[in-house]
């Protein structure tokens, strides 16, 4: 049997290689059968499918990983009514089926069934996600990660699928004689949620971080230098692909130095760093909780990928210490804030925040902080944070 000649267009690609929430995708479907074919029924739907794939580290035996595919959304499209006078396709003669599909802001309540640790969960479970591992139809799918930071055994794909039923008389159901599928990149709209509480020993973020500074050929400690920040604004999207500069976020750095005794004064910082880490948390099995905020000791289905990209901020930091009198000690505390305003750089792919059953991309702000001991001529050291950030 000579396969048919299918061809699948969107239309409003050119304008915009991606959709957000509540855009329309409108396109064409063109068919043509190369033999006569009796057709029960044609479908034309917007589907979403999450892909996964984890190792089973406790297992000695070398086997295939196991695999995971869910289909979360599934929207229909009317075929022509025309079809069903004869329900057969003719060769040689070119079919064309337009569509029009309006991207949704919610799916349907049965896509999230299992349990959750509390109703928000489901809430997040129940938003559209965000495409993870897109690759167009002109690009090559040979790479262990795509242009968004993910692995390549974590998928959300989006996709415009055609298919055609014949009614299989022997065993009295539908046949699929044919079925041709094309991507598209969709990237919803979400607000901007309330900064996450982070539990005290997270393993992906650090709010807070101390360090003892020491000088001299001893080593003595001259204080104790401490930096912290919160969940800063989060950094609004206007496309998955961003102009050079355009999205970007302010972090806020409170620094203290507590000497040892008085007399001594604060390091001297000599630098800082700045990186986007991008989070993927992907499973076999349904979260019953934030990914990102849970007891990793527990997973054994569960996998984790991450990647950095490198910030540059606006600026340099301007740093003035402030003494003040504490009540604590017998001596002054130093303190300072600085902000930091960094812009996401153009050439990789940000898709938005998003908790999906099997699925989770979410990301944080690393900051390294490079200093000197006051006094001392050679030598550097360093303390980093890690804060939660939402990408919109």
């Amino acid at each position: 049997m000579k396969p048919p000649n299918v061809e699948i267009t969107v239309h409003n690609l050119s304008e915009c290689p991606f959709f957000r929430t509540h855009d329309k995708i409108n396109g064409e479907v063109i068919f043509t059968p190369r033999q006569q074919t009796s057709v029960e029924d044609i479908s034309i739907e917007l589907t979403g499918v999450t892909k996964t794939e984890v190792e089973n580290m406790n297992s000695h035996i070398a086997t295939s990983p196991p695999k995971l595919e869910k289909k979360f959304l599934s929207m229909q499209h009317p075929i022509p009514d025309f079809l069903w006078d004869t329900k057969r396709l003719e060769p040689g003669q070119t079919y064309r089926f337009p569509f029009t599909f309006v991207v949704p802001e919610q799916l349907p309540v049965q896509a999230c069934y299992h349990q959750c640790a509390h109703h928000q969960i489901q809430q997040h479970h129940l938003r559209l996600p965000a495409s993870l591992g897109f690759h167009s139809q002109n690009t090559t799918q040979n790479h262990s990660q795509s242009k968004d930071m993910s692995p390549n055994i974590a998928k959300v794909c989006y996709g415009i699928r055609f298919t055609v039923w014949k009614k299989n008389e022997k065993e009295d159901k539908m046949k699929k004689i044919h079925s041709s599928a094309y991507p598209v990149q969709i990237m919803p709209l979400r607000c901007e949620n309330s900064p996450i509480l982070v539990p005290p020993k997270s393993k992906y973020y650090r709010m807070s971080s101390e360090k003892n500074v020491s000088k001299g050929v001893m080593q003595r400690s001259s204080g104790k230098f401490t930096a912290s920040s919160n969940q800063p604004p989060a950094i609004h999207l206007q496309s998955p692909r961003p102009q050079s500069g355009e999205p970007s976020t302010v972090l806020k750095l409170d620094l203290q130095f507590e000497p040892s005794k008085e007399g001594e004064s604060p390091p001297r910082i000599l630098a800082a760093q700045f990186q986007l880490r991008a989070m993927t948390f992907f499973a076999l099995e349904p979260w019953q909780d934030y990914p990102d905020l849970s007891d990793i000791t527990t997973w054994d289905r569960q996998g984790f990928w991450s990647e950095y990209v490198s910030l540059q901020p606006e600026a340099d930091m301007d740093l003035e210490w402030k003494a003040t009198s504490s009540k604590e000690h017998d001596r002054r505390i130093f303190t300072t804030s600085v902000e930091a305003r960094v812009s996401l750089p153009s050439h990789q792919i940000y898709p938005t925040t998003f908790h999906s059953c099997l699925v989770s991309r979410v990301y944080a702000l690393k900051v390294i902080l490079f200093y000197r001991a006051h006094g001392k001529k050679r030598g550097t050291s360093r303390l980093s944070l890690s804060v939660p950030v939402e990408v919109c």
